[in-house]
């Protein structure tokens, strides 16, 4: 009955949020807390998923007391339905179960979308895509049912690739990444909900589907099917990163540009698995596995930091944001995003390093894998660039040099500011959250033992790094700088604008200009007159939006043309459509 503490205290307090949006809030909050220490077990990596969720949600619930008030009651009670979905899904030990924690999930953040705009799309465009990856899930399910022999839904260890293949589908599409690689209605669908929500939504609602593939790897019986799934995901994380980073970078929708970031550090994720599944080594193997529970503990802590500081600006584009004046939510606000820019001293820092490392170990190993693995970690690296330079974005113009000031109330501040000093923290005492066999040190020069973090190939040590020692060096040299130069004295320069006209402002707009005339090709720059308004298209929302018009016209040809009052076509229309279904079942079989 303890495992399930937490889902019946989400139930609760979902129920609360009909009489009182506070006190739904506050029960939302000390829930997790008891969902996250209920469900922990050391050694178990998946149930480190349910504690990464639960600070998650312990910090939307606080935020929200202050933030939530300016929505209606439903909002309390919906976010903790999509909660306790979550938390159904991390508890379940069978596919109906997993598929209702699913469904739970899904609905109220429709909701969510739908009563928070006037439009009907962005909550349209959500449940679509929330529809197709249930459908997947559904039929990994009955796969795996009838693997089984007929006589199991539970999660039961499988000879077949099939489940696997299936459900890393319906959770791609959960990440934001499939179909076409990357899909323009994640940042659509999250920028359209509350700041809390959207955290909620980019921080969680993805951990499911990484959870998702996880507990479906585990399952798997290792075998040469494996490792081509494993190049499809190293093609298709690859791919999503790079042109995530990018999009994130010219975004000038703040919301938006964070559903794009969380769309890189899926894929970086999804690389991670790629890797894994490949791998031939066992060290490396479990190297991985610890960098993809890293990974996504820094995923979902930073950007509930970035949503949580965006909500406080009071705007979704760059041109409304109100930075708020205290300076402690500027330093919650910069910790987010050098965590999510892969900067020391942030643990998404360590989860980059963490990455990158395994990917060159893979390619010092050589053969074909070796190839690609540098390959696909020299494109995570440029990635890597690409975010930083949308996070430095978003730091700039919505947190620091914003001529329009506004206020945000004491909670939203210190809830901002509690988040990065987790991330500071984490990165603090990252070398208690990787097994022993990865820990090191070199006493020789004063670095001693359990403070270092190795990667290694068996005995061998391959590249080493020391959190507690860099936080030390970086607080040396940066009061020794201050020291000798005390404040730094700043100028006033001309304001050029990457190829727009001259104005007295320097803007987020402008900031990005200069990749959207480098890009053009890729990106399909267009240009009006005097090279303004500038505008990029997303290449493969454009081409998903083609096809699925080319296909409803089709459609509509076949229907009025030939099958129309013709039984003969229809009948034709109709054993065709059996045939495939059969032969398509015997393939999967």
């Amino acid at each position: 009955m303890l495992p399930y503490l937490g889902v019946v205290l989400f139930g609760i307090a979902a129920l609360l949020g009909i009489f009182n949006r506070k006190a739904s809030y506050l029960m939302l909050t000390a829930s997790s807390i008891v969902f996250a220490a209920t469900q922990f077990v050391y050694g178990n990596y998946l149930s480190y998923y349910s504690i990464i969720a639960g600070i998650v949600w312990v910090f939307a619930g606080i935020y929200s007391l202050s933030y939530g008030e300016k929505y209606g009651r439903w909002l309390a009670s919906l976010m903790s339905l999509t909660v306790l979905g979550m938390s159904i899904i991390l508890v379940s030990n069978n596919y109906p179960a997993l598929i209702a924690g699913w469904e739970i999930m899904s609905v109220p953040s429709y909701a969510i979308v739908a009563l928070n705009r006037s439009q009907k799309g962005p909550a349209f465009t959500f449940m679509t895509f929330s529809e197709f990856s249930t459908v997947l899930i559904i039929a990994g399910a009955v796969s795996s049912f009838v693997a089984s022999g007929n006589s199991s839904f539970g999660f039961i260890h499988l000879a077949t690739f099939v489940p696997l293949l299936l459900i890393s589908f319906g959770a791609l599409i959960k990440m934001g990444m499939s179909p076409f690689m990357i899909s323009e209605w994640l940042p659509i669908a999250h920028g359209n909900a509350p700041a809390n929500a959207s955290a909620v939504f980019s921080a969680t609602m993805t951990l499911m589907g990484v959870f998702l593939i996880t507990r479906m790897i585990f399952l798997s019986a290792a075998g040469p099917a494996l490792v081509y799934i494993g190049i499809l995901f190293l093609i298709i994380g690859s791919i999503s990163i790079l042109f995530a980073s990018i999009y994130a970078y010219i975004s000038e929708n703040m919301k938006m540009l964070g559903g794009f970031s969380t769309i890189e550090n899926q894929a970086a994720i999804l690389a991670a698995f790629g890797l894994y599944l490949v791998s031939g080594n066992s060290i490396l193997r479990e190297f991985e596995l610890v960098t993809i529970i890293i990974f996504a503990l820094s995923h979902a802590v930073s950007k509930t930091g970035l949503f949580l500081s965006i909500g406080s600006t009071r705007g979704e584009y760059f041109g409304e944001a109100r930075a708020p004046e205290d300076r402690w939510m500027r330093v919650g606000t910069l910790l987010s995003t050098m965590s999510l820019s892969g900067l020391f001293p942030a643990i998404g820092g360590l989860a980059v390093w963490m990455l990158l490392e395994s990917f060159f170990m893979q390619a010092y190993l050589g053969g074909y894998i070796g190839i690609i693995a540098i390959i696909v970690g020299s494109v995570i690296a440029i990635s890597e660039g690409m975010a930083t330079g949308a996070m430095m974005k978003i730091l700039s113009f919505s947190a620091l040099f914003r001529a329009r000031k506004g206020h945000a109330s004491r909670v939203e501040t210190v809830t901002v500011f509690s988040v990065g000093a987790t991330i500071l923290v984490l990165f603090v005492i990252s070398v208690l959250l990787v097994p022993a066999v990865f820990r090191g040190g070199i006493p020789s020069v004063l670095v001693f033992n359990g403070f270092t973090i190795e990667s290694r190939f068996s005995a061998a040590d391959f590249g080493l790094l020391s959190p507690d020692y860099v936080i030390a060096l970086i607080t040396v040299f940066s009061l020794a700088a201050y020291a000798v130069f005390r404040k730094p004295k700043t100028r006033t320069a001309e304001v050029w604008n990457s190829g727009r006209s001259v104005s007295s402002e320097y803007t987020s707009f402008a900031y990005a200009n200069n990749i959207r005339l480098m890009l053009r090709r890729v990106l399909r720059t267009r240009m009006g007159n005097d090279n303004q308004p500038v505008s990029v298209i997303d290449v493969f929302w454009f081409a998903m939006n083609s096809l699925g018009r080319g296909y409803r016209r089709m459609c509509m040809i076949a229907t009025r043309k030939f099958m129309n009052s013709s039984i003969a076509w229809y009948m034709v229309y109709m054993i065709v459509a059996f045939m495939a279904v059969i032969i398509l079942a015997v393939a999967l079989y």
